[in-house]
């Protein structure tokens, strides 16, 4: 019996050493570089939002967070990689509308929970889609667009950044509610999609800020924009409502996500740090000509916003029947 009191206390004392620990642990967090996994190729807005806030994050934690970009199945592979990661908080995942929201909602089955698996850290930004095509195409309105694909279906292609991206939820939602036949090419990222576009190998995709400077120079066309309001920076486009499609309304955010477990402390920091990032005036001057905007908050912020984007795509993608991925 005697020994079995040592043992207790032993175990005990160890559980309180353990919990003294982990704000100091938290203190000196973080001592080496941190992985920010990006679930897309290089060169599309969730890349360009990730290495704006990762290139700040650096400065304020005196230690580099380094963009690693893991592509691919929609962004399970990327996703994937964090949640089986150490839960220390030196990898990270740079969530989004689509990690969670569009993908597991045209997926059939996952492998992994994003929200059980993933704890949510901050907020980082927000932005609506715009739909461009290159210049060949020779509709110039939205219901021009129709009325051509209507004529020729399966003609027009519409890029996107993999199955399951938000590319392709648009996408279908788009030959839904318009009742077309854009042909889905699927990519590995929405950059090489967008190349594909700029060189006319593909008709349309739906972009964000990475396209303004396309627009502007003619490279691209401008149709609609995937928001409840028209955005600032494409004052003269209408929304896909405006445009005649009535309940196509989409928007997105951007954000970081480390895997369960992660302690709270190290979370707090990583929030502390983002926010910090976000009032960043470079920071904010380049965000806004990618059509960025600064969101920050706390992980519970991000966390409803997840939960609020998995049950509304879940929504869309019934509401409009659109196939679901294996």
């Amino acid at each position: 019996m005697h020994k079995r009191k040592f043992f207790a206390r032993c175990v005990a004392l160890a559980a309180l050493v353990a919990a003294a620990a982990l704000p100091a642990a938290a203190q000196s967090y973080p001592t080496k570089p941190i992985r920010l996994v990006v679930p897309y190729a290089p060169g599309a807005i969730t890349d360009i939002g990730a290495r704006l806030i990762a290139e700040r994050m650096s400065v304020i934690l005196g230690q580099q967070v380094l963009v690693d970009n893991r592509g691919g199945a929609g962004t399970r592979i990327g996703m994937q990689q964090v949640i089986a990661a150490a839960p220390d908080g030196y990898t990270l995942l740079f969530a989004n509308s689509v990690t969670h929201g569009s993908m597991p909602a045209l997926s059939k089955s996952l492998a992994f929970d994003p929200i059980r698996d993933l704890v949510p850290v901050v907020p980082v930004f927000s932005y609506t889609s715009i739909l461009v095509c290159h210049p060949s195409v020779t509709a110039n309105t939205v219901q021009e667009l129709i009325a051509y694909a209507k004529k020729n279906p399966g003609k027009l292609t519409n890029a996107t950044a993999g199955p399951g991206t938000g590319h392709d939820l648009m996408g279908g939602l788009f030959n839904s509610l318009a009742g077309v036949d854009l042909l889905h090419v699927h990519y590995k990222g929405a950059g090489p999609a967008l190349q594909d576009v700029l060189g006319g190998t593909a008709d349309c995709i739906y972009g964000g800020g990475d396209v303004k400077q396309y627009v502007q120079s003619g490279k691209l066309k401008a149709f609609a924009t995937s928001g409840t309001t028209r955005d600032p920076d494409f004052p003269n486009v209408p929304t896909m409502e405006e445009a005649g499609v009535k309940g196509f309304n989409v928007s997105w955010w951007q954000g970081l996500a480390a895997p369960v477990g992660t302690p709270p402390a190290v979370i707090a920091k990583l929030n502390a740090a983002a926010n910090e990032a976000l009032k960043d005036p470079q920071l904010l001057k380049r965000a806004s000509g990618l059509s960025l905007r600064p969101v920050g908050g706390s992980p519970a912020d991000l966390g409803r916003m997840m939960r609020e984007d998995m049950a509304k795509f879940a929504k869309i993608v019934k509401d409009a029947n659109i196939p679901l991925q294996d």
